[in-house]
């Protein structure tokens, strides 16, 4: 072998350079497969939670000028849904700068510190991409679980009685913990509380629904016995978790519908009409969108498309 190198030392440079990259890699120092990754864009972070909506919008404009009590003001006005989407937009949109400064001038406020963790979560979730796990690589799964670890580091520290923002704290720390290394008991326990007091509010089930999905690590009867249940949930949460149920079926199970139990579904979807001011319906179309394409369903995917097109165009 040493003679096969000496008279190719070129390749046992090649095999030397593969290995401090695998180590690099391993280790999450540096990732030269991410770095490509990056250039041709693959997995950049698109979806803009704001959905140009112009309340949201003047919300971000606040915040980005510290008119901190237009923002607080604002949000404790937002019904539960806008206030969600609120606070992803002041994740994706806020400068993390502004939360920092908000949170030394008003070191007692919880706001401050809630809209400081969906910043966190959000630049984890840029930083990882929405792929399946085997495309993630070491160094972007040391700094997801990073940003990860410094959002629930914030909000544990939150007394959640005396915030009006309970349901989105514990939204928050659903969509940690399904990535973490964690409890399950205990986060189950923090779902129960928090839906006994806001059993119709959208980002705790959509969020809990995810934690408990085997994709994330959870159980066959975790998953089962919430669905199970399903029918006690309001409308509009039973279309959303079924649509996500209906997609994770198809996408990681490669379910053809053939009773056409999927397809029917979307024709009802299509038919619905919900509340104007139920921002969530845009996650529902997305997923149904989504869901129809992989289908190959051409008529609903077009239908589905245009409902999404008004939020996607600036």
């Amino acid at each position: 072998m040493m003679e096969f190198f000496g008279q190719y030392p070129i390749i046992k440079w090649i095999l030397l350079g593969f290995g401090i990259l695998y180590v690099l890699d391993k280790y999450g120092i540096f990732s030269p497969i991410d770095n490509l990754i990056n250039r041709i864009g693959k997995y950049k972070f698109t979806m803009s939670s704001h959905l140009n909506n112009p309340k949201l919008k003047e919300l971000i404009f606040y915040f980005n000028n510290k008119q901190f009590n237009n923002v607080e003001q604002s949000l404790k006005g937002m019904n539960e849904s806008y206030r969600t989407f609120a606070l992803k937009s002041l994740g994706q949109y806020g400068e993390p700068v502004i939360s920092d400064q908000w949170m030394v001038r008003e070191s007692n406020n919880t706001l401050p510190k809630i809209i400081k963790s969906y910043q966190l979560i959000h630049k984890a979730w840029e930083i990882r991409g929405r792929g399946s796990i085997d495309t993630v690589s070491n160094q972007k799964q040391v700094a997801f679980k990073k940003y990860l670890g410094e959002a629930r580091d914030l909000l544990v520290t939150i007394d959640y009685d005396s915030t009006s923002f309970y349901p989105n704290c514990v939204s928050s720390l659903l969509k940690i913990y399904k990535s973490l290394d964690v409890d399950r008991q205990s986060v189950h326990e923090l779902f129960t509380n928090a839906a006994r007091i806001y059993s119709d509010n959208i980002e705790l089930h959509f969020n809990f629904f995810s934690f408990i999905s085997p994709k994330w690590g959870g159980s066959e009867d975790e998953y089962n016995s919430y669905l199970n249940q399903l029918n006690q949930q309001k409308p509009f949460i039973q279309d959303l978790i079924l649509a996500q149920h209906y997609f994770d079926l198809e996408y990681f199970h490669d379910y053809k519908d053939e009773d056409k139990k999927m397809e029917n579904f979307m024709e009802t979807i299509k038919n619905n009409s919900y509340e104007l001011d139920e921002l969530f319906q845009y996650e529902l179309y997305l997923i149904v969108y989504w869901l129809s394409s992989n289908l190959g369903l051409k008529e609903l995917e077009k239908y589905f498309e245009n409902v999404l097109k008004p939020y996607w165009e600036d």
